[in-house]
Parts: structure tokens; C-alpha cells; sequence
């Protein structure tokens, strides 16, 4: 997992270091780049390196963090930015270049800890792939662009932005994998992408695209229970 660390103060980088290092296992490995000013980082980005977490501080000395991560959300939107700022009033601005969320100064270790594991498990999430077969097709599809998954018997559709995939395979299967990744089943034949859920309805769910996916009654208050700690996790 390739992170980056940009802020003018380099105690702020030793902090950091030494938070993530707590996270380190067999599993997670870390690469770690330190910069001190936004153009750096643009720069690594523009000439092909790029990381999957950003910490970002807002004031630094050439340009400040919020026009750094617009570009770096130009030129690769799925890279996760943590602001790291003691300066409060760009928290909306934040918002706009969909931060993952944004600490304030001086770091305390209980949130440093809960957001670092939040952008682990949505780099998993934008990172894994599904392999779908069906007749003599295969494809290798990105987690997070599956919206929902329709099954019936061995019968799967894989619904997604640009297309639906049809493929060979048990809904109960395929959601063993999903769950981990954001997933709720809604229904025998429906489980949803929780994070393209608009609302929810009495009867159905509707997703940003405006589609609306059946839900039963019965698994309705197991659904909004799950969804309503997702959203809690995806809180500032």
C-alpha cells in the first residue's frame, strides 16, 4: 500500500509514521513518501506515481492542500485523501474534493486510528476485483463499480455503471465475497453496493442512478440496521 505524507512540519510526518506503524502485519504493508509541498506531490503524480493514501495538510508554502487534491483527484480519483490541518475552515471545501475525512491538529491516536482503518478497508474495497464466467467469457470486475447483483438459482446478473454482466453462479456465493466490501442483502434474489444507496424505501431501495432494487419485508430491519452503521463508519 503506497502512502503519502505531505505537510510542512516534519514532526507531523514522525507522528504519522508512527501511528501507522502500529498497523503493520502480515497483511498490511506500508510504503511511505514524505513531501512538504503540494507542487511535489502533483508532480509525482503527473509523472506516474501515485499513492493510494494521502495525508494532507491545507496551508503549505506554495499551494494550498485543497487545489493539490483536486488535481490529484483528476489524475486518479480513486487515491484516498486524509486532510490532517489545524485550519477548520476549509472543512466544506474538504467535502468537495470527497476527502476521506479530515483530522484536526494536534492528531489524536483513537481517531488517527479509527480513520486509518476506514481507508484500508475502502482501499480493499476500490482495489478488489470479482471474476465472473459465463458460456466461455470471463471478467475481472472492480468491486467498486458493482451497484447491485441480482441471482436466481445458478443465474447471476452483475449490475454496474456502464453494463449488466450476466455469469454463472450462487447469490449466496457471490456475497460471501461482497459483504466484506460494503454489500447487504435486501432480498432472496437482491443484495446492493450500500454505497450507491439514495434511500430506502418500505418495500425498495433506490440507488443514485435512480434504479430501484426490490426489497422483502423481512430483511428490512436486518438492511437498515447494517446500512445505518455503514453510514455511521462514513461519518467525519
Amino acid at each position: 500500500m503506497k502512502i503519502c505524507i505531505c505537510d510542512g512540519n516534519l514532526s507531523v510526518h514522525s507522528k504519522i509514521k508512527k501511528l501507522i506503524a502500529k498497523f503493520k502485519n502480515d497483511e498490511n504493508h506500508f510504503e511511505i513518501t514524505d513531501f512538504s509541498y503540494g507542487k511535489e506531490i502533483i508532480k509525482s503524480y503527473e509523472t506516474g506515481k501515485g499513492f493510494d493514501i494521502v495525508f494532507m495538510e491545507i496551508e503549505m508554502q506554495d499551494i494550498n492542500g485543497i487545489e493539490a487534491a483536486e488535481r490529484i483527484k483528476e489524475l486518479s480519483p480513486k487515491s484516498i485523501i486524509i486532510f490532517v490541518s489545524g485550519y477548520t475552515d476549509f472543512i466544506l471545501d474538504a467535502f468537495r474534493v470527497e476527502a476521506l475525512h479530515f483530522i484536526i491538529k494536534p492528531i489524536k491516536e483513537t481517531e488517527f486510528n479509527e480513520v486509518f482503518d476506514r481507508a484500508i478497508r475502502k482501499f480493499l474495497a476500490v482495489s478488489s476485483t470479482v471474476i465472473l464466467k459465463w458460456e466461455s467469457e470471463r471478467y475481472c470486475i472492480p468491486v467498486d463499480e458493482i451497484s447491485f447483483v441480482e441471482g436466481y438459482q445458478r443465474h447471476l446478473t452483475v449490475h454496474t455503471a456502464g453494463r449488466d454482466y450476466e455469469a454463472v453462479g450462487k447469490l449466496s456465493e457471490i456475497f460471501n465475497t461482497l459483504c466484506h466490501h460494503g454489500f447487504v442483502r435486501i432480498h432472496q434474489g437482491f443484495i446492493v453496493n450500500m454505497h450507491y444507496i439514495k434511500s430506502f424505501g418500505l418495500t425498495d431501495i433506490e440507488l443514485t442512478d435512480g434504479t430501484r432494487v426490490m426489497m422483502s419485508v423481512r430483511r428490512r430491519q436486518e438492511a437498515l440496521k447494517i446500512y445505518d452503521t455503514f453510514l455511521l463508519k462514513r461519518r467525519w
